[in-house]
């Protein structure tokens, strides 16, 4: 550890610690009057030392990060939650990732635009890289992580962190990190049948680091939650590539409306809600009564066991012909594809989490044991979406923007 002093007028340096345990900077202030020095209890001589006081930041990890599985990769994707509990403002300089311990193979690094594009503090839209990796006073920040492998590597056991800081100005004490690992999810990898039949789908908002559902914590219940950092948005695409209508249509116009939903692997249907009326397509349509029901329309959970619960949103309305309590299995309609709740088209938005909470839990990764990869979707529902020849995949997961086909 190195520890530098401070000195009057000097300007700020970095502070560098690793998530978790941290040293932070020794306090630059006048010498203590002796009656406060008199309230000090006695302190023994051996767990006396120069080590300056621990910095005014938490760090935690929701969930240990497990693999999703895309062709010859592995992603980690899993968020750091900053706290500062200083009364200025702060930046977040860098942030890296190795395997093991410091010593190991540093596996991501952010820095600069790239880590402001991969922060973003609350209630901020602002699109500046500073403005984003900045944690105002006695607030928060996130930073979101994704971090791939080859599936071919060896998984480590853990990740080692290191988080930068430029502190405030008048603060010119610098310290070094001390390490604390983060665990890496070590159950078997969720693997679960088709929500859909047929084909093609395409994948919107599907699992990467800047989608709409991975940027959508809630804070719920005492706590942020992340449970659609996995979430997917399927729309069927018609023979010209598209999955939006002729601009104005109405609902039934969408290719995919209607289609059925079914069970991904024998369940229990652990919560059901169906009678929320459908809306018209379009940014500005949704419930008139909005909350933490309606805000997913009508929907199915299916508790699928070692809590995991499948999440089916925004059915249509009616279409439910299942109840709370009912066994189902895999293949079984449970619904067709709506537009009731905070939707602006007809879609299926499918997730799995860790908790009987569509919105209140963690989301949790999963691949689906077979689909064909037909091309991509990279200009959005509009399209028109690249086709390929199909190739077939499994034990993966469809990411965002991918245009993919399930057995019927």
């Amino acid at each position: 550890m190195r520890v530098r002093r401070c000195s009057p007028g000097s300007l700020s340096t970095r502070l560098r610690f690793a998530l978790g345990h941290a040293i932070a900077p020794a306090l630059c202030a006048a010498p203590l009057a002796a009656s406060a020095l008199l309230a000090l209890p006695a302190v023994p001589a051996a767990a006396q030392s120069l080590r300056p006081f621990p910095p005014p930041f938490e760090i935690r990890v929701p969930v240990p990060p497990g693999p999703l599985v895309s062709g010859d990769t592995r992603y980690f994707v899993y968020e750091l939650l900053i706290t500062s509990f200083l009364p200025a403002p702060a930046q977040v300089s860098r942030v890296e990732v190795f395997a093991e311990s410091a010593e190991g193979q540093r596996l991501l690094e952010y820095t600069g635009e790239e880590l402001g594009g991969n922060m973003l503090p609350p209630f901020i839209q602002e699109d500046d890289p500073v403005v984003q990796r900045t944690i105002e006073p006695r607030s928060h920040g996130v930073v979101y992580v994704m971090l791939s492998l080859p599936a071919s590597a060896a998984t480590p056991r853990q990740f080692f962190h290191r988080v930068w800081f430029d502190l405030p100005a008048g603060d010119s004490t610098e310290a070094d990190y001390v390490a604390l690992e983060t665990p890496i999810h070590e159950g078997s990898v969720i693997e679960v049948g088709p929500p859909l039949r047929g084909g093609p789908w395409a994948v919107f908002n599907g699992p990467s680091n800047d989608s709409g559902h991975r940027r959508m914590p809630l804070q719920l219940f005492g706590r942020s939650a992340f449970a659609q950092r996995y979430a997917i948005d399927y729309m069927l695409v018609d023979a010209e590539g598209r999955a939006f209508p002729v601009e104005g249509g109405d609902n039934d116009t969408y290719p995919g409306y209607g289609a059925e939903v079914i069970a991904v692997a024998d369940g229990v249907v652990s919560s059901v809600l169906d009678g929320v009326p459908e809306n018209r397509p379009g940014e500005t349509s949704r419930p008139e009564v909005f909350n933490l029901s309606t805000a997913i329309g009508n929907h199915v959970i299916l508790d699928i066991g070692e809590n995991r619960y499948a999440l089916y949103a925004h059915l249509l309305p009616g279409s439910v012909p299942v109840q709370v309590g009912q066994q189902v299995r895999r293949g079984q309609v449970l619904g067709q594809v709506g537009n009731s709740g905070n939707s602006g088209g007809p879609h299926l938005h499918f997730h799995i989490t860790d908790e009987n909470v569509p919105l209140g839990a963690e989301g949790l990764p999963f691949v689906h044991d077979a689909f064909d990869l037909l091309g991509f979707c990279r200009q959005g529902p509009a399209g028109p979406c690249e086709m390929h020849e199909p190739k077939t995949r499994r034990g993966e997961t469809p990411m965002r923007d991918q245009l993919i086909r399930f057995p019927r």
